[in-house]
């Protein structure tokens, strides 16, 4: 299957509903139709109906069990804003998908709120390993960076980032104690090696998991060795300004989907024309 790397090659991959219809079912069953119901590969495809039916007597298409489930919009449509979400470092408001998919705000909001669900459910099972980085961050409820005395209500989150490997993760909580990130980092690490932090107290409970080194940033001290946390600042600069200048306002009802879109993408910075595969696979 040809490789999907730059705007100009999604629009042709993704110009007719046959085009996409062929795509999904290639990602779906790279083995062949196979059916949801039953998992017989016995299907019969009825052209007509854009449906296959199997040896079971069900019917079912493409589409069946997926994010695009009983929508009535159409799957280049859907499959552009796949596109765009996954390959917009800083993301792409629902603002924007209805202007360049030229559909409605409910149906754009609708639209990224779905893809975000199954990029949640993609990031479900990644843990972080290897030589790891942990930083922590105040964000503002209804989005934007926000500071230690601010008056707006702040989740903090914590970041993981793995030198070895790439992976991201971003958890929000209420708080951060050491009893909280020694819990959020039990179900988030595996397989660590090492782990540098900023020096925060907090991060002393780790030192049972793995070797830990820290750099202190309030006697500017940034890199000591190899000791530093560059991976975890680029990856907060990405998310504020994703959240100030593309989603402007974030609720702390949907921050962790906010969180998970970001980290999805910094995973698989490396590896972006793999990106749609994997939001497909989890739909």
């Amino acid at each position: 299957m040809t490789k999907i790397t730059s705007l100009v090659e999604a629009r042709k991959q993704f110009a007719s509903q046959e085009t996409c219809e062929k795509y999904l079912a290639a990602m779906r069953w790279p083995n062949g139709v196979t059916c949801p119901r039953c998992g017989s590969k016995t299907v019969t495809y009825m052209e007509s109906r854009h449906q296959w039916q199997c040896e079971c007597r069900y019917q079912f298409s493409v589409t069946s069990g997926t994010v695009f489930h009983k929508t009535h919009m159409d799957l280049p449509r859907w499959l552009m804003a796949i596109w765009l979400v996954c390959h917009s470092p800083k993301g792409i408001s629902s603002k924007q998908i209805e202007r360049e998919l030229g559909v409605t705000y409910k149906t754009a909001w609708y639209m990224t709120r779905r893809i975000r669900l199954a990029i949640q459910k993609n990031m479900l099972g990644l843990t972080v390993g290897g030589v790891v980085e942990l930083d922590d961050s105040l964000v503002k409820a209804d989005g934007g960076q926000a500071s230690s005395n601010t008056v707006h209500p702040a989740r903090k989150v914590l970041g993981m980032v793995s030198r070895t490997t790439g992976a991201e993760k971003m958890v929000s909580a209420y708080s951060l104690t050491r009893e909280d990130i020694k819990t959020i980092c039990a179900g988030n690490l595996a397989a660590v090696k090492r782990i540098y932090t900023d020096g925060s107290n907090h991060f002393s409970t780790l030192c049972n998991t793995a070797p830990l080194f820290s750099v202190n940033h309030y006697r500017r001290q940034y890199v000591v060795g190899e000791a530093h946390v560059n991976h975890v600042e680029n990856m907060w600069s990405l998310l504020k300004r994703g959240l100030v200048g593309v989603f402007h306002h974030v609720s702390a009802k949907y921050l962790q989907e906010y969180l998970d879109e970001f980290a999805f993408r910094g995973s698989h910075r490396n590896e972006r024309e793999a990106m749609v595969s994997l939001v497909l696979a989890s739909c």
